[in-house]
């Protein structure tokens, strides 16, 4: 099922540093289904064309064995504070390797020594010499469906697609059923590329009908039916297609998986049409103490049903993309499954349509999702500076919002458009200890509810929708309605953003590190202490607080 797209009326409605509005219709999640993979076949348990993603990119010679022993990064090093989170992984003990590629020096390290081994499958480790290396991959790696892959470069090994293959490809028939692995850990992957296949014009005769390319998803990975472990690696400067409904994934694209961990890993400066990181169609992701940066979302109309228009792939529709700079999720995750996204940063992601940073819808049902303590920085989107979450229950702990901002498009074009930060459409929030500062137009905007919000802090980032706030903090908020709650404190006087609001100046500092894996805005003290009643246990830097009486806002000054 997909809903309808945002109406023209309101598309003509209406930056900088650190790491996780308005009532509106339904806004438009539609499924990127890259290589002619959808929700409306795959759903039904359809094995789709695995043919049409196959790995045609093999236009040069697999024996290519040049390397390069400069220009690589420690893969284990994501210059990011220590792990915040307990994930469900750790690295991979591959301390008796199957195969070890190369001999000790870098020459010996090659691209068609890589394929070889990983073809087979098993454990893959290096040996090339004291210093960090580069190998050239000229052919995408086909990689088993029954056998395990473990790939661990130690964090001295680059994979350099240049800009003309994609890395990997695994492409097992059946749906959301195959427990065979793919690890990659502690390995750096840049200029991967997937193969587009045909481009369909736009008709300027229907300029509302999809157009662009049906193939094209997953520039260092196209994954159908596996599972994927990610730890401390790194993907820079891939790209997936960059204009089309349903392609996506500038380094990652997964199709039917039964299971997802990303665990402190980077995506930086990665592109594609939708999830200019990460695109996944039905799965059961986990994202831990990872980075996302200047990743973007290049496509623009959106994706959506629209009767009339021809078939693309696998429905009348309209758009050719541009939704969620960062990471793209659509479609059903097994039920009592929740997506969690733990201690991770996104910063100045980009989105020339919905969720700078974050977009993701069940289609059919309802499902959940957990933002802990994460940072979300600088991204823009035409709409949701932040996200575009729709049909969940999203739980928020601890987590900042800085800097945020809709109505710009990827190249910097200013247009207009409400909805900045957190942008949950038709589902309902649960929210505490969070930090909004500086999100514009708005900080959390809230639709169909319904939503509760405990000692949260709005600085000059108005929150709205079906929510109810207490115990929570405004400066310079600007807020148009009064909404629900009790026990808040606000500055400068005004109209009130939340029932139960007293007015007198907190006396704040400016966003930073005031202790905690986030940053936060610390109070001055006494016109916030003792105004919260029922508080949580501690802080959102982890602080303990007086559960009976507390101050307004995230922190405890």
């Amino acid at each position: 099922m997909r809903t309808q797209r945002l109406p023209l009326a309101l598309l003509g409605i209406i930056a900088l540093t650190g790491a996780c509005t308005g009532n509106q219709d339904d806004g438009n999640a539609d499924e990127i289904g890259s290589e002619g993979e959808s929700s409306d076949s795959s759903s039904t348990g359809e094995t789709g064309d695995s043919s049409s993603d196959s790995s045609s990119d093999t236009s040069t010679d697999a024996t290519d064995t040049s390397t390069d022993t400069t220009d690589t990064a420690d893969t284990t090093d994501t210059g990011e504070e220590p792990p915040i989170c307990d994930p469900p992984i750790d690295l991979y003990d591959t301390s008796s390797p199957t195969v070890v590629i190369g001999s000790g020096t870098a020459d010996s390290c090659t691209g068609a020594a890589l394929k070889t081994a990983a073809e087979a499958g098993g454990t893959i480790t290096f040996d090339c010499g004291p210093d960090p290396v580069t190998i050239t991959l000229s052919e995408t790696i086909e990689l088993p469906i029954d056998t395990d892959t473990i790939i661990d470069g130690e964090g001295m090994v680059t994979l350099d697609a240049g800009g003309m293959v994609r890395h990997f490809h695994f492409n097992h028939p059946d749906w959301m059923n195959n427990p065979t692995k793919v690890v990659l850990q502690r390995i750096r992957l840049i200029g991967g590329m997937a193969p587009v296949g045909e481009y369909f014009p736009q008709d300027p005769n229907n300029p509302d009908c999809a157009y662009g390319y049906k193939e094209g998803s997953g520039g260092v990975l196209y994954m159908r039916n596996g599972v994927l472990h990610v730890i401390e690696a790194e993907f820079e400067g891939n790209q997936a297609a960059m204009i089309g409904p349903d392609v996506g994934g500038g380094a990652l694209y997964v199709v039917g998986v039964p299971e997802v961990i990303i665990v402190r890993s980077r995506f930086i400066d990665n592109h594609g049409a939708n999830g200019g990181a990460i695109g996944m169609l039905f799965a059961n992701p986990q994202i831990h103490d990872s980075y996302f940066e200047g990743n973007t979302a290049e496509g623009t109309g959106q994706n959506y049903v629209e009767p009339g228009c021809p078939n693309f792939n696998h429905d009348e529709q309209g758009g050719a993309g541009g939704n969620s700079g960062a990471v793209y999720f659509d479609g059903l995750n097994d039920e009592g499954w929740t997506y969690v996204i733990c201690g991770s940063t996104f910063r100045e992601n980009k989105a020339n349509e919905l969720a700078g940073a974050l977009f993701r819808t069940p289609n059919v049902g309802e499902r959940e999702m957990l933002l802990d303590r994460c940072l979300f920085e600088g991204n823009t989107a035409r709409l949701g500076g932040v996200s575009f979450i729709k049909d969940n229950t999203v739980t928020v702990r601890g987590t900042t919002f800085m800097f945020n901002r809709s109505g710009v498009l990827v190249d910097g074009t200013e247009v207009g458009g409400p909805l900045g930060g957190l942008w949950i459409n038709s589902g309902n929030i649960d929210l505490e200890n969070s930090t909004f500062y500086d999100n514009q137009p708005s900080g959390l905007d809230v639709e169909g509810g319904p939503g509760t919000v405990v000692n949260a802090t709005f600085v000059a980032s108005r929150p709205g929708g079906d929510i109810s706030i207490r115990n929570s903090l405004f400066v310079d908020s600007n807020c148009n309605n009064t909404l629900p709650g009790s026990d808040n404190l606000q500055w400068p006087d005004g109209n009130a953003c939340a029932m139960g609001t007293s007015f007198a100046d907190p006396g704040i500092d400016a966003i930073g590190d005031h202790g905690g894996p986030t940053p936060t805005v610390l109070p001055g003290g006494g016109a916030v202490e003792g105004v919260g009643l029922n508080c949580p246990s501690e802080d959102q830097r982890g602080q303990p607080r007086d559960m009976a009486s507390c101050a307004a806002g995230s922190v405890e000054p």
